[in-house]
């Protein structure tokens, strides 16, 4: 089955294409157009194709029946007739190289004319020895970063497709009652941005028989090993999946060892040598009397260190051990302390959802409050709305109001941070709506000192109070941009705004790393999906991850507030 990135990359590669070509601008925007929508959807595509035919999949904002057409001969027959002609009108390379995160029509053109690479891995060799006759040190580094996030895509699943790939793989096994203990770990467990092959462990009275079961699940296309406690296997789509049977008695050690990470590990087992301990994956020992003590439990293995138990996000060697010890862990933010989210878009702009189905949804997730936050004019390409349309949209928002009591309907914007740091809606507008959330969407490759000013310009804006997906990154995709964090921070808490923790799976944007810096700054967080259809309300669970993962506390992040104490701070 054909997923929705599948689908948009196709679409995406048509307009890049097609500004090689120097190719009709309405028909690159509506490539464009259509991907973005494609790959934001909530539901699939295909399935959506297959209940309802080409006229189903019109309903997608921005498909016509031309697009439509083609999206039913990728389903049909695995590429698009037309896009495979259009390629062949270019070198190979040069097609290739727009595939490269970051790398837009006029980079490719000079990368494949000036150097001469025929591939992706010849192009790596070429810009190490001679990029700098033809780029500035920044853009050649940004090249070879996407150079590497492009070997690696292939490599790497996003949070959610890990998530659920081993939720379905762990339900399955979970029928058979005779194992216990089932859990993905490494860096799923840890809930890392993207995932490697997933890793799942178990404790079983009978491994052999659950071994057997593990690789008769019929979504496998492929049995890599099998023995009487391991085995190995990939899930369609290449994603390799490794099931190990654990003895109950050691599976508490067992699950330190193997939910890592590594760093984490190593400066366990340091901490331990300091106190005359040698720890393994089988348990601890006493250095003296070399006797072993097993685990069933992982908190019962850290108390045995004289440590609190150490939540699976925190354990990256940043300080948690020693934070462990003198009793100073956070008390992590959970998923059921969020009162509301702050970024949902709308069929006023690019979303899928009316405003009425955005609040039903909002109030079966038994939130308090709910953002429509739907895109400002400058976003030509996500139908940002005109101040006309905004107070078209406020008197629904107010009649809604009405209808839904129990539940706080705030009137947001995503305002765009043009490439000055000024605001694609004038200041007596912005001061009509209870939130307004500015991001940047264009001019990603300025230098650091520029993007830097350009945001906290922005932040100084009376009426701003959130910058959205902070850094711009798109994971698989497009690198952050560089900006001087310190001082964005600073301004940050100068000007009480907020950082927003973008749920999305392909965003995830604070990064966890920026979180605890921010955090460490004083910065208050908030946590939201971005969502533009309903099923995408359900992704505030990964934004709380890497919260979890920068050590942030319910506290940090203001839409954990109730009602009453958040409408007083916005």
């Amino acid at each position: 089955m054909a997923s929705n990135k599948e689908i948009a990359d196709e679409f995406y590669l048509f307009s890049e294409i097609l500004e090689l070509k120097s190719g009709d601008r309405f028909k690159i925007n509506a490539y464009q157009k259509a991907a973005q929508a494609i790959a934001s959807i909530g539901v699939s595509v295909h399935e959506m194709y297959l209940s309802g035919g080409i006229k189903e999949v019109e309903k997608i904002d921005g498909v016509g029946i031309g697009i439509a057409s083609k999206i039913e001969e990728f389903i049909k027959k695995g590429k698009i007739q037309e896009l495979e002609v259009l390629q062949k009108k270019f070198p190979k390379a040069e097609v290739e190289f727009l595939k490269i995160p970051g790398v837009g029509p006029k980079t490719a053109r000079v990368l494949y004319e000036k150097l001469g690479a025929k591939n992706v891995s010849e192009l790596s060799t070429k810009l190490s020895r001679n990029g700098h006759k033809y780029f500035h040190e920044k853009p050649l580094n940004n090249i070879l970063r996407g150079i590497d996030i492009y070997k690696n895509m292939s490599k790497r699943l996003l949070l959610d497709e890990a998530s659920e790939i081993s939720e379905l793989i762990i339900s399955y096994l979970s029928d058979d009652t005779s194992a216990a203990n089932i859990t993905a770990v490494g860096s799923l467990r840890r809930r890392v941005e993207t995932i490697g092959d997933i890793d799942i462990i178990a404790s079983s009275k009978t491994p052999a028989d659950l071994i057997k079961k593990f690789v008769k699940f019929d979504q496998f296309t492929q049995i890599i090993s099998q023995g009487e406690t391991k085995a190995s296997a990939i899930f369609k789509g290449n994603v390799q999946v490794d099931l190990e049977i654990l003895p109950e008695d050691k599976f508490g050690s067992l699950l330190v060892h193997f939910t890592g990470s590594k760093l984490h590990n190593i400066a366990l087992r340091s901490y331990a040598l300091e106190n005359d301990l040698s720890i393994s994956e089988h348990g601890i020992k006493h250095v003296k009397s070399k006797k072993l003590e097993t685990f069933s439990s992982e908190s019962g293995f850290y108390k045995r260190l004289g440590l609190e138990y150490i939540e699976p996000e925190l354990r990256e060697d940043r300080g948690e051990i020693l934070a462990s010890l003198k009793r100073k862990l956070p008390i992590l933010v959970e998923h059921n302390d969020i009162k509301g989210d702050l970024h949902i878009h709308s069929t006023y702009s690019d979303g899928a959802s009316s405003i009425e189905q955005i609040v039903l949804k909002a109030i079966e997730l038994n939130y308090q409050y709910v953002a429509i936050s739907d895109h400002t004019v400058g976003l030509g390409i996500a139908n940002g709305l005109s101040v006309e349309r905004f107070e078209e949209r406020q008197k629904e928002i107010e009649k809604i109001r009405k209808k839904y009591l129990k539940i706080k309907i705030l009137s947001s914007c995503e305002v765009n941070i043009k490439p000055d740091g000024s605001l694609d809606m004038p200041d007596d507008i912005m001061s009509i709506f209870d939130i307004v959330n500015a991001s940047v969407h264009s001019s990603f490759s300025q230098d650091r000192d520029t993007i830097t000013n350009r945001i906290i310009t922005a932040i100084e804006n009376k009426f701003v109070d959130i910058i959205g997906h902070p850094t711009g990154r798109i994971l698989n995709r497009r690198n952050g941009y560089e900006a001087d964090w310190e001082n964005i921070f600073k301004a940050c808490v100068k000007n009480n705004v907020a950082l927003e923790i973008n749920a999305y799976p392909d965003r995830l944007d604070l990064p966890d790393s920026l979180v605890l810096e921010a955090r460490k700054a004083g910065v208050k967080f908030v946590i939201s999906t971005d969502a533009h259809s309903l099923d995408q309300m359900d992704y505030m669970l990964f934004g709380v991850s890497v919260a979890r993962r920068g050590w942030c506390e319910k506290s940090d992040i203001l839409n954990c507030m109730p009602l009453k104490n958040f409408a007083k701070h916005v």
